[in-house]
């Protein structure tokens, strides 16, 4: 490439930054593999049924047994003339389980809380997108030699919060501003004048909260089946047990819900996920 520098923002499977050894193909359980569809209606119809008004629109979430025990979420929001409804998960567990992309979405579609919101819709667009997963730990070498890495390409994804445009503009802007100063003072495009972005991303939101969640990405794979699969079914049969009005006296009530936490994980696994959890949120 005939250029004083070139930033690759190429995203999480970008050909040229591997091609060139410039950084390694993103490992499978650092990346995940989301599938969308576009569910159109008529924009009083999602108005109705997603309870907006004017320019209002909404964002749902969905995580827990949808997922089937694999990393991952669903996501539904809304559009003015169109539903966008979509899963992913790490493409390692679809390796490790066999599960498909599309086998997931179908069974998200006829979820009795998510059917009624695409109802007699019909769908005029599909697509699937790799999503860097990896977090701080997976972030490859950032600049060399007339070059510098910004956005999915540099893993810059936070999973918890579910950012990742934004850090996608901000390494952008931020690797603008850093080649800027090194092109103002006339000084080559060397791996040590362009290690100035790497000084201003760690300054920046970007890799500070990217760092707050570093092991976040480790615990939620390495436990998957109970955070994605074990938890949530214990919480939603506890939520139940406390919301029936069966004649069953409290005490009993609560009794059985602890009875069924420690049956599933014990009293060490309980404990022991909490505090992983905690400590990785920290």
């Amino acid at each position: 490439v005939h250029a004083d520098v070139v930033v690759l923002a190429e995203g999480v499977n970008g050909l040229l930054g591997t091609r060139a050894d410039l950084r390694a193909r993103p490992k499978p359980d650092n990346v995940a593999l989301a599938v969308k569809e576009m569910h159109f209606l008529p924009r009083e119809t999602i108005e109705a049924r997603f309870n907006l008004k004017g320019d209002e629109g909404p964002v749902i979430e969905a995580a827990g047994t949808i997922s089937r025990g694999m990393t991952g979420m669903g996501f539904i929001y809304a559009n003015k003339e169109c539903v966008s409804l979509g899963i992913g998960c790490l493409v390692a567990d679809f390796q490790k389980t066999g599960e498909t992309p599309y086998g997931l979405l179908e069974r998200f579609k006829q979820h009795p809380s998510v059917a009624p919101l695409i109802e007699g819709s019909e769908v005029k667009e599909y697509s699937a997108h790799l999503i860097p997963e990896g977090g701080y730990n997976a972030i490859p070498q950032l600049y060399g030699e007339g070059w510098v890495v910004v956005g999915d390409a540099a893993q810059l994804n936070n999973a918890i919060h579910r950012e990742g445009s934004n850090l996608a503009m901000t390494s952008g802007r931020i690797a603008a501003e850093a080649i800027f100063q090194v092109k103002s003072r006339k000084d080559p495009m060397t791996a040590d004048n362009l290690s100035l972005y790497k000084k201003m991303l760690d300054d920046s939101f970007v890799i500070k909260d990217l760092k707050k969640y570093k092991d976040m990405p480790a615990l939620m794979h390495i436990q998957s089946q109970n955070f994605f699969l074990t938890y949530p079914q214990l919480v939603s049969k506890a939520m139940q047990n406390f919301l029936r009005v069966d004649g069953t006296p409290k005490a009993d009530k609560e009794k059985t819900t602890l009875r069924s936490f420690v049956k599933a994980r014990s009293w060490t696994g309980l404990f022991g996920d909490a505090f992983r959890f905690a400590r990785a949120w920290r």
